[in-house]
């Protein structure tokens, strides 16, 4: 299998890089990377599961199964090959002929080598190594952190996409949909703001076009997209169109990686709920300078930035209660997305900075900040909840918050509540 070319690799987990070069390191077979990357992936549903739906013997099963998880294998064996850590190899072209490569072994190079020891070695250092080779070798990688901010040349500080909400109750029709959906984005190029900038004529047949194409491929294989998949569509041709008027071209599943392996590196962040009209909104959270061995990061993070992040809660939090309807309460990945937002910061950093709030690690912050486990609604899927650790070791989550002014009947007291 070919190894060439920059687009951005199928890497659902960046993690899957270290996992598989440390495999590789040790002299691991095919079928033992895979294992591994299996492993990697339950202990992610494993430690982000909220509700109880982690099976146990789900992953076993794909443990098991030779074909489950062959193309996770090969795409970061070939990142890796890409990235000059390992020697070139044949690799399987899919599940149906892992068999016959599942005794393969695989060479790292010295630069791999060292990256394996580093990351044994500093976690966080390996990362940042990791960032310059991915910006040296993938083009679209360093245009996204451009467009973001992320930049030292970046002539903005985030990229806006226009969403139009997609509700099966409002619209009788796609086309009806379809409609409202370009106009609403044609009034947001004009008002400006959004880090890029095209005329009505090409929003229009930019997203139209994208649709129709997607309509008639369904059709070919004599399928009819659902109402749901249509908004999907509409939303993945205004992120294509988005990204090529401004210079750097990806299709919806580059975007989708992209953003989630910046989130991960903490150089970036998005949220489809941050204050303003309906939008996918992606933000820087760092500066990057360089490339390769010379790359070197600024995040936004720490405890001033956490205190900064904690000073603006109470206006963040007036502007969003004014919006609601009625009650005590917000939900967090609300206020999160808000406050994130304004700040250029990352969820962790949010996250973090109402621990430290509720441990009274910020003397004087004039607040009083009350967390409930009670769910107002559910939780988008773009959204993580708020997990707290107790001091008996579980893991609580939190779905709403209050917020209100210390005053001398009530002084400052941030709670939590409803352990579990």
């Amino acid at each position: 299998m070919s190894v060439g070319g920059v687009g951005i690799p199928r890497l659902q987990d960046l993690a899957y890089v270290e996992v598989a070069l440390r495999q590789v390191a040790q002299g691991a077979t095919f079928e033992q990377v895979r294992r591994a990357l299996v492993d990697r992936a339950a202990g992610v549903a494993r430690d982000g599961d909220t509700d109880g739906s982690y099976s146990a013997r789900k992953w076993e099963l794909a443990r098991s199964d030779t074909k489950k998880y062959v193309h996770n294998t090969v795409d970061v064996l070939k990142e890796l090959m890409r990235l000059g850590w390992v020697e070139r190899h044949i690799l399987p072209s899919g599940p149906n002929s892992a068999y016959a490569h599942a005794d393969s072994v695989f060479t790292p190079t010295p630069a791999g080598e060292r990256w394996a020891a580093l990351v044994a070695e500093d976690r966080r250092a390996a990362y940042n190594a990791l960032t310059g080779v991915l910006l040296s070798t993938h083009p679209q990688f360093e245009g996204f952190l451009r467009l973001l901010g992320a930049r030292p040349d970046s002539e903005g500080t985030h990229l806006t996409i226009p969403l139009l909400r997609f509700s099966a109750s409002a619209y009788r029709s796609n086309e009806a949909y379809l409609d409202d959906f370009v106009r609403f984005a044609v009034e947001a190029v004009a008002q400006g703001a959004l880090g890029w900038t095209a005329t009505p004529e090409a929003v229009d047949e930019g997203v139209r076009g994208y649709v129709r194409r997607i309509e008639e491929r369904a059709r070919a294989r004599q399928k009819e997209l659902s109402r749901k998949q249509f908004a999907t569509t509409c939303e993945e041709a205004m992120a294509r169109l988005v990204f090529s008027a401004a210079g750097c071209s990806l299709d919806y599943i580059s975007l989708e990686l992209l953003r989630r392996w910046t989130r991960f590196l903490g150089l970036a962040n998005f949220s489809y709920y941050a204050p303003g009209p309906s939008a996918m909104r992606l933000w820087s959270t760092a500066l990057v300078t360089g490339s390769g061995a010379g790359v070197e990061i600024r995040r936004r993070v720490g405890k001033e930035v956490r205190r900064a992040a904690l000073d603006t809660l109470w206006a963040v939090w007036r502007e969003q209660r004014s919006d609601a309807a009625g009650g005590m309460y917000l939900p967090v990945w609300q206020l999160r997305a808000a406050v994130c937002w304004k700040q250029r910061i990352s969820d962790d950093e949010f996250d973090r900075a109402l621990r430290e709030a509720l441990a009274g690690e910020h003397p004087g912050l004039g607040l009083r900040i009350h967390l409930d486990q009670a769910s107002m609604r559910g939780a988008p899927a773009s959204t993580r909840p708020l997990i707290i650790p107790s001091a008996s070791g579980l893991r609580r989550v939190f779905n709403v918050i209050s917020v209100a002014p210390e005053s001398p009947a009530h002084p400052a007291l941030p709670t939590a509540t409803k352990e579990t």
